[in-house]
């Protein structure tokens, strides 16, 4: 069993929530079609219902409400909180997945870099690359910010023979790109077993080999990745930095989202101690990506 909160409030405020219920365990947030849920909450029919949810077991009562009550009282939403089976309102959200186009201006053309569809959406040549996934329970699908921002990257990085760690893989997106990028060896991990069974289940639907386990980044110790890829919070960031430094060649690529603009501070100071400096910094707002490379020059 899942406890199932229902928000409704608007995208920004949403967004705030959800960064302050991931480190309680929250997976993932996402808005639920409105016929759905009707009912469930009366509010401004400006707002719209965004849905997170937490194993029964790990959910803390006493610090979700009161992160939920302190914005309800201020008048930013309203909520409702339940115990459900994850499918049933997650297979409601799959029937409604679109596809996600990530296209970019560069110069006076319009780069159609990837489509990441389901593979009951026609295909569209048109694009560079094509990603097929079905997301069941995992999270990155192309449709937040954080993972259109570690894409991005992806796309101006030189994958080509090298070795990549997705960690945190949710759908496997991240490192489907990797192997269709060209990287000679692809791993991922996550804490969720259903996001390794999708993410080999998405790989496998691409035609590609990517070797997924379950646990942290910790379970590939004793090997060394050219680039290591972490869409996950602050929190675990923050935390795991030291093992990234670990398994990170020293010339190698550290690209990390999953944080708010205010926290990019505490991010870049926590990889500096590791001789890891920013190379670039993208925004969706208020969302953050960072791409960090090891400081040569102290090598």
């Amino acid at each position: 069993m899942f406890v199932v909160i229902r928000i409704k409030t608007v995208e920004n405020i949403a967004e705030v929530v959800y960064y302050q219920l991931a480190p309680l365990g929250f997976d993932s947030i996402m808005e639920e079609e409105s016929m759905y849920v009707e009912n469930v909450i009366s509010d401004s029919s400006e707002k719209t219902i965004w849905i997170t949810s937490v194993e029964e077991e790990n959910y803390n009562e006493k610090e979700v409400k009161e992160i939920l009550d302190n914005y309800q009282s201020q008048n930013l939403l309203t909520y409702s909180i339940n115990k459900e089976e994850k499918q049933n309102w997650n297979k409601k959200w799959e029937e409604n997945f679109q596809p996600i186009r990530l296209e970019y201006n560069e110069g006076n053309k319009l780069e159609k870099k990837c489509i990441i569809r389901a593979d009951f959406h026609e295909a569209e040549p048109d694009f560079e690359h094509e990603i097929i996934v079905t997301p069941k329970m995992s999270f990155g699908t192309g449709h937040h910010q954080t993972t259109r921002l570690m894409l991005g990257h992806q796309f101006e990085i030189n994958h080509k023979n090298k070795v990549v760690l997705d960690a945190g893989s949710g759908t496997g997106i991240l490192a489907i790109m990797a192997a269709k990028l060209g990287a000679k060896e692809v791993f991922a991990c996550d804490v969720e077993d259903w996001s390794v069974e999708n993410s080999l289940e998405n790989a496998e639907r691409n035609n590609l080999k990517i070797d997924s386990k379950h646990g942290t980044a910790k379970v590939f110790q004793g090997k060394k990745f050219d680039i290591l890829l972490a869409n996950i919070n602050k929190n675990v960031l923050l935390e795991e930095m030291p093992l990234y430094n670990e398994l990170l060649e020293e010339t190698g690529t550290l690209v990390l989202s999953g944080f708010h603009n205010n926290d990019i501070k505490d991010i870049q100071q926590r990889a500096e101690e590791f001789g890891w400096l920013v190379a670039k910094q993208t925004e969706e707002t208020p969302w953050c990506s960072l791409r960090l490379i090891k400081n040569s020059s102290e090598l």
